[in-house]
């Protein structure tokens, strides 16, 4: 037993030191959904427990979801409790990854010693082959599927010990049955509860991946001796565990799945992902081999990172020597196990994934097949330690084998054709697998672990922890979030906002991030800081809760968004802005109206500066603009205070190519401090032309100022300047389009003082009223038409049901300032006018209190997003909740004073941490009784 304990101790302090940098030395991963994702749901998860409360919803992300609800967020999993509590989030995510790296591998280290008889040595090499291995060390980023999967061993184990009835410890024959009884009972609890923990981590596929393996292990074996007549009540028996199992596992994670089970029938899973979906990431067939070898240069590209399934050349050649050389009925299921996970990980590439993702519930609800592959790193881990454990024993007639040696010859020929690896990789593959048959000849088994050790050690180079970075990556403060931050102090709630920058800008501080960093980083280390400080700046996807700053946007790629979030994004959205996992930020090619984004309580609008311009040492805005028809007109919102000489303007023309030179195609009217108004044409042929100019326009090309059209290059955007005679400071500016054909397009306008070289850029737009706010590596924009969280409508439309609301919405004549679409019966109508005075006083996550003064009745919309659970209370009785404009929470009020309580108390959550809280006691209760008498019938066996 000490031995034991050494043996797994040694293996954490393995780990330890291979992840170094992200445990005790403090670096960060910077990159992938660990921070994007992960981070801000653990920043609010710790916030909220550290404070005694159970976050029940989040009103940052999606204008509201549900967050316990959300599984990923693994709220309920005790182990990430203590971590919460005791650590700042950013460092609770990676230690938690730590524990679970060695939660796997002391996992496998006793399923191999207890299941499989192997030695110390071979269950350790077992051990640090998964740990180590590259499936789970790639996988460190998914912080829940990787606590998830780190129970899988203990699975195996447990479900052995039930089935097998070990009986080890017997000491007296009568006490025999007794004794058996404790033990499987011991071993079915435990594995029970192990089902549950992994379910309450929240990676609902990892665990229907680990069932399903565990099936198969279970199952497979005694299926395989029924139809050769050995029986059915062996499998019968296996398949009652499993169920049981599962059921009781189920019943201890209730308050968990009850909420998500909730979500998910509201949300973009409720039946399935598009099929393509379900076949994305699939591992060809091509890169199969390639993905089960080691590399040691160059870093994997992200989107082969789910195709890591890595235990070396060593491994690999000692694992199909354990499985040669050894008992093979025993390892049966453990090979059909890593079989089985390499099969389903080709996905798209294999027929019988096709019909099972079209067809069978859970296959039809997850993408990635390539996660399968966590089936094939158990399997081959335990078949390491095999091969280590049997490489004591004569290998004559592994040195006879030609067969085998010139199997994997072409083996690594697979894997270096079709991974296109470099001949230096090639040539370590050969090297170590020259080592490795030496190692075998001369049975040195030390060497054996030796080489598989330094193997994955060092092909985590080319994983994405070897590019951990400084922890500022998480904590320090942009000036965008910022300016953001202040701005919603003492506001409850803070507007919203919405962000549609990309990461092609350089921050401004980048030669101050070089100059502290450059000597401490590792040049791939301080490019990630420098991308995480591009996402702080512009707060994607998710980063907005960590900070507690609303947004419309978000990511995720389980069970959220909702699907009435993407419903209302398809009334004034095209399609192909509309994503299944949010991002509003990567698909948006502009600012939406202006009038959605007022009814979205968005008041603030980041975005880059990519696409702007400088010309002749004036920088111009073209993030808005405005496109204009003939008698339409468009007016700058807030004109900054400058005294200036003259207007520049950047334009062109669409579908006027037939205007002759000078030709009077617009008017821009400037208004001035001192009262005098001026007024500027603007000609065809001389302040601007036709964007896409050839020979059949005809008037003559005005003067170019560059080409910033978004994709089309061949645009010509044209500047001019309008001059006045005296220095003045403009106070409005109006850009009026008169021309008789076409369109003209504004994209920017710069107020510009020509003696000092002075510049202000303006904001000119025809859809809303905006002022900039904040310049920096990136744009903050204020919507000036915003309207509050919580408003009433006195004009309102009744719809019967989703789609009627939809298509409502998208009518032609559909102003979302002026009506609300309440989805309902018809009720008596409203005469459409009257004032309201609408105060939230309280909002919080799960509570909000408005107060409410009207003098007609009207319908009280809250902006945030409706759901089951939501509950309203008027001046202390409750009343209906209905759902305004597809997503909104809505009541109707009569005229008078009012106190609404808005309160999120979903039944759900009770009943399932309800039935949770009886299950665990339960079984706590048993496992007590039978660890008891264990214990008696131990005593009673020794004193017989």
């Amino acid at each position: 037993m000490l031995g034991d304990l050494l043996a797994v101790g040694g293996l954490g302090a393995l780990i330890l030191l291979a992840f170094w940098s992200i445990g005790p030395a403090g670096r960060v991963l910077a990159g992938g959904d660990l921070f994007t994702y992960f981070y801000p749901y653990w920043a609010e998860a710790t916030r909220a427990i550290q404070a005694g409360r159970l976050p029940l919803w989040n009103p940052y992300l999606f204008m509201g979801v549900p967050l316990l609800a959300n599984s990923q967020v693994g709220l309920l999993y005790p182990l990430n409790w203590l971590l919460w509590l005791l650590l700042p989030p950013h460092r609770s995510l990676h230690w938690s990854g730590l524990v679970h790296l060695w939660l796997a591998g002391a996992g496998i280290y006793v399923y191999t010693r207890g299941s499989l008889r192997l030695g110390r040595l071979g269950a350790w090499a077992a051990g640090a082959a998964l740990s180590l291995g590259g499936y789970l060390g790639a996988q460190v980023e998914h912080i829940n599927q990787l606590q998830a999967l780190a129970w899988f061993p203990w699975l195996l184990l447990l479900f052995d010990k039930v089935n097998h009835r070990d009986t080890k410890d017997a000491e007296a024959a009568s006490c025999l049955r007794a004794l058996r009884v404790s033990v499987v009972s011991l071993s079915f609890f435990g594995l029970a509860a192990v089902v549950g923990m992994m379910l309450l981590t929240g990676h609902t596929q990892s665990a229907f991946i680990t069932l399903v393996g565990l099936a198969v292990y279970g199952l497979a074996p005694a299926l395989w001796l029924a139809l050769r007549g050995g029986g059915w009540r062996p499998l019968g028996q296996r398949a009652a565990v499993w169920a049981a199992a599962v059921a009781v596992g189920t019943a201890l994670a209730a308050g968990q799945l009850l909420p998500t089970l909730q979500l998910t029938r509201l949300s973009v899973r409720a039946g399935g992902l598009p099929f393509n979906e379900r076949v994305s990431f699939s591992l060809s067939p091509v890169y199969l081999a390639r993905a089960l070898l080691p590399g040691y240069v160059r870093p994997v590209e992200p989107e082969n990172i789910e195709y890591v399934a890595t235990v070396g050349v060593t491994g690999l050649l000692l694992a199909a020597r354990g499985w040669w050389r050894s008992d093979r009925r025993r390892l049966w299921p453990v090979l059909l196990l890593a079989i089985t996970g390499l099969f389903l990980a080709l996905g798209l590439y294999n027929p019988l994934y096709l019909l099972l993702a079209r067809f069978v519930p859970g296959f039809a609800h997850f993408r990635v097949p390539a996660r399968w592959l966590a089936l094939w790193a158990v399997g081959a881990a335990a078949l390491v330690g095999v091969g280590v454990d049997g490489a004591a024993e004569d290998t004559k007639g592994v040195k006879k084998a030609f067969a085998f040696f010139a199997s994997f010859a072409v083996f690594l020929l697979w894997g270096a054709v079709g991974g296109r690896v470099a001949p230096a990789t090639v040539g370590a593959w050969v090297a170590t697998a020259a080592l490795a048959v030496a190692a075998m000849r001369w049975r040195k088994r030390t060497a054996l672990v030796a080489l598989v050790v330094a193997e994955l050690v060092l092909s985590a180079r080319t994983l994405p922890r070897a590019r951990a970075t400084a922890p500022q990556a998480y904590t320090s403060l942009r000036p965008a979030l910022a300016h953001l931050l202040a701005a919603g102090e003492g506001k409850s709630p803070p507007d919203r906002f919405l962000s549609l920058s990309a990461l092609a800008f350089d921050p401004g501080d980048l030669p101050e991030l070089r100059l502290i960093y450059g000597g401490q980083l590792s040049p791939d280390a301080l490019y990630e800081l420098i991308i995480a400080a591009k996402h702080r700046e512009v707060l994607s996807p998710n980063l907005p809760l960590a900070f507690g700053v609303p947004a419309v946007d978000g990511y995720d790629g389980g069970v959220l968004p909702l699907s009435r979030y993407l419903a209302l994004q398809r009334a004034f959205l095209p399609e192909e802005a509309v994503a299944l996992d949010g991002r509003l930020r990567e698909n948006l090619k502009a600012v939406p109206d202006g009038r959605w984004l007022s009814l979205l309580n968005v008041r603030y609008v980041i975005t880059d500066k990519v696409f702007d311009a400088w010309l002749d040492d004036v920088f111009y805005d073209l993030q808005f603009g405005a496109r204009l028809a003939g008698g339409e007109e468009a007016t700058v919102a807030c004109v900054p205070p400058l005294e200036g000489t003259a207007i520049g303007l950047v334009s062109y023309l669409d579908g006027a190519g037939g205007l002759p030179d000078g030709t009077v195609v617009g008017e821009v009217t400037v208004g001035f401090a001192d009262g005098t108004v001026r007024s500027f044409p603007l000609r065809a042929g001389v302040e601007t032309a036709e964007g896409l100019y050839g020979p059949e326009v005809a008037h003559g090309p005005a003067i170019v100022g560059g080409h910033f059209w978004p994709g089309r290059p061949e645009g010509n955007d044209y500047v001019a300047r309008l001059r006045w005679e005296e220095p003045g400071t403009p106070v409005s500016l109006t850009v009026r389009a008169t021309l008789p054909e076409g369109e003209l397009i504004v994209r920017g306008v710069s107020l510009i003082d020509e003696r000092t070289g002075a510049f202000q850029s303006l904001v000119l737009s025809d859809q809303g009223r905006f002022r900039l706010v904040h310049s920096g590596d990136v744009k903050v924009y204020e919507n000036l038409d915003v309207l509050p969280r919580a408003f009433v409508a006195f004009r309102v439309s009744m719809a019967g049901s989703e789609g009627e609301v939809l298509a409502r919405m998208r009518a032609p004549d559909f102003d979302p300032l002026a009506e609300v679409v309440v989805e309902g019966e018809e009720e008596a109508a409203l005469p459409g006018g009257g004032e309201a005075r609408v105060h939230i006083v309280a909002y919080e996550p799960e509570r909000v209190e408005i107060e409410v003064e009207l003098t007609g009745p009207g319908y009280l919309v809250l902006t945030d997003a409706s759901y089951p659970g939501w509950r309203a209370w008027v001046d202390g009785m409750e009343a209906e909740m209905q759902t305004a404009d597809l997503l909104f929470r809505t009541l109707r009020l009569e005229p008078g004073r009012h106190h609404v309580l808005f309160a999120f108390r979903p039944m759900v959550v009770r009943a399932g941490l309800g039935i949770g809280l009886l299950a665990w006691t339960g079984l706590f209760g048993l496992f007590l009784i039978c660890g008891y008498n264990l214990h008696r019938t131990r005593r009673e066996g020794r004193g017989g």
